[in-house]
């Protein structure tokens, strides 16, 4: 009796093998962009806590574009019984957009209160 492979057994191993690897290569570009998906809106609300509390410690408000293709944009608007609603948008590379929203009151001498 002779030991060995056979030519059709090395080939089904090399089937298999060929399925496993490309499985594996597919889950990790899955990840990859899964990853980058969560990277940019991690970015999103570094930029939109960054302007809120620019906002709140300046009272001014911080827009236009950011490093990375993103763009914030500050906007307030009244609110009910002297509220003012405060938004920071950011738009990310893809279009998507991240809102932040806080309620300020203004203070007798018209100074927010956060």
């Amino acid at each position: 009796m002779k030991k060995g492979l056979t030519l059709l057994e090395v080939l089904v191993a090399l089937v298999v093998l060929t399925v496993v690897g490309v499985s594996y290569l597919q889950l990790f570009s899955e990840s990859h962009h899964v990853v980058g998906v969560a990277q940019q809106w991690s970015n999103a609300v570094a930029y939109a806590q960054d302007a809120m509390e620019h906002a709140k410690l300046t009272g001014s408000d911080v827009s236009g574009p950011l490093p990375g293709g993103y763009r914030r944009q500050i906007t307030r608007r009244p609110a009910n019984a002297g509220y003012t609603l405060v938004t920071v948008t950011v738009t990310m590379p893809n279009g998507a957009r991240y809102h932040l929203d806080r309620l300020t009151r203004a203070d007798a001498a018209g100074v927010e209160q956060w």
